[in-house]
């Protein structure tokens, strides 16, 4: 018989555990023709909700058993020990799973250690504290776990615990959205990049040096017969080499209708290629003349310190004081440059400065004027990132500039009147008449 939960609440662990594997045993699931179409739903939703709590408890024993000593007891690895042991009454986990429980098992140990003793180590609880009431799944507070031991040695404490908290915002799911239902934060895929991200511009600034001198090294540039009849190109870069090339190459690889309308039917990577072969073909049209075209423009953010400190008399007041601070270059494809290197390119007129505010808001980027004009599209980019509608993933470059308040309705050509939208989208947001709230730092459309 089904325990209530008047029955189970209270109840240790491996009970509570019985009694769910009880009922669950209990049920019939060739029974599930008869369910509504509700109830089919409401039936996933629940066995989404069991699996988060069984691996919430999964990490708790697991945490128990290796803090008792009980693998070695056994005479086996801590790995080995958690696979064995779920897997005498039912098949065996797999090792990555196993893997992820086990690293977020010691990383609650081991953070409740450390703030027991020196306060240090909050950041890493509050990842664990996020899994267990179900904010956070065990493959992102596995990632954020991991990423914690990877740099806690070597990142300044307080740099650390910031972008740690700004990481696990992003990664969080909100229980309640603003019309009901659960809100996805970044997908694993997401995270991880936000990681590397963040992980490159934790680095101190002579690990960044050393690194961009190996990866300039390693440049290089190959050819070699492709099929029928075509030829294959390996190009390798280093970080400055591929902002340039990207924001050549994105500039001339938006999709280009035809004239009666018809989508264009390239593929992105057909059109990336037809733009390289355009940006080369402009170059030997006019040698030694001036470029027919405004050349690529790259933008990238630093803080204004990072580059005052080569001017002197200037950086030596603006850090003293400053607090910690990333002094990494970003471009808008995510390469992190080393303050050397944006110094120099800011000699280029194709580097678009961005001046930032404490919360990271665009205090101004280019000419302040009441128009989309390419310094003001810029500044949207830099803020949206892309698409602004929940989930497309569209870059910035294949986006239009949407009035939010429509134009023809008395919307200004503003930039917190204005968000990035893909052609679907936007079309979509036409015909539905959506509306957004616009901050500072991004958009929310309300669905």
């Amino acid at each position: 018989m089904a325990a209530t939960a008047g029955e189970t609440r209270g109840a240790t662990l491996p009970e509570a555990l019985g009694r769910a594997l009880d009922s669950l045993a209990a049920g019939e699931p060739a029974s599930t023709w008869s369910l509504s179409d509700a109830g089919v739903a409401d039936g996933l939703g629940m066995v989404g909700e069991i699996r988060h709590l069984l691996e919430v408890a999964e990490v708790a024993l697991t945490r128990e058993g290796v803090s008792r000593g009980l693998p070695q007891a056994a005479g086996w690895g801590a790995h080995d020990w958690v696979a064995r042991t779920e897997g005498q009454r039912a098949p065996a986990p797999p090792p990555r799973h196993v893997a992820q429980v086990l690293r977020v098992a010691q990383a609650g140990s081991r953070t409740a250690a450390l703030v027991t003793e020196s306060g240090a180590g909050s950041e890493v609880a509050e990842v664990v504290e996020a899994f267990v009431v179900g904010d956070l799944p065990l493959g992102k507070a596995d990632q954020l776990a991991r990423f914690h031991t990877q740099v806690a040695q070597v990142a300044d404490p307080e740099m650390l615990a910031h972008d740690m908290g700004v990481l696990l915002e992003g990664a969080r799911d909100e229980a309640e959205g603003p019309r009901g239902g659960r809100v996805q934060g970044l997908t694993e895929k997401e995270l991880a990049v936000a990681i590397t991200k963040t992980g490159r511009l934790l680095k101190p600034v002579a690990d960044l040096d050393r690194e961009h001198r190996r990866s300039r090294a390693a440049r290089m540039f190959q050819r070699s017969a492709g099929p029928a009849g075509t030829t294959s190109y390996r190009v390798t870069l280093d970080p400055e080499g591929a902002a340039i090339l990207d924001a050549a190459i994105d500039a001339l690889s938006r999709p280009v209708p035809a004239e009666d309308g018809t989508l264009d039917e390239r593929s992105a990577t057909q059109r990336r290629a037809d733009a390289l072969v355009e940006i080369v073909r402009r170059g030997v049209s006019s040698p030694g003349e001036a470029p027919k075209t405004e050349k690529a423009q790259v933008l990238v953010t630093i803080p204004y310190a990072a580059l005052a400190d080569a001017i002197p008399g200037v950086g030596s007041s603006l850090t003293a004081g400053r607090g910690a601070q990333h002094l990494a270059g970003v471009t808008a494809t995510g390469d992190v440059l080393p303050p050397d290197v944006v110094r120099r390119m800011a000699c280029d007129a194709a580097v678009i400065p961005v001046v930032l505010g404490s919360a990271g808001e665009i205090l101004d980027l280019g000419t302040a004027v009441r128009l989309y004009t390419p310094a003001l599209r810029r500044a949207i980019w830099h803020r949206d990132g892309g698409c602004t509608y929940p989930g497309c993933t569209m870059p910035p470059q294949w986006c239009d500039a949407h009035h939010v308040v429509w134009w023809s309705r008395g919307g200004p050509t503003s930039l917190d009147n204005a968000a990035l939208l893909c052609q679907r989208h936007h079309t979509l947001v036409h015909d539905r008449d959506l509306t957004a709230t616009v901050t500072a730092t991004g958009v929310t459309w309300h669905l």
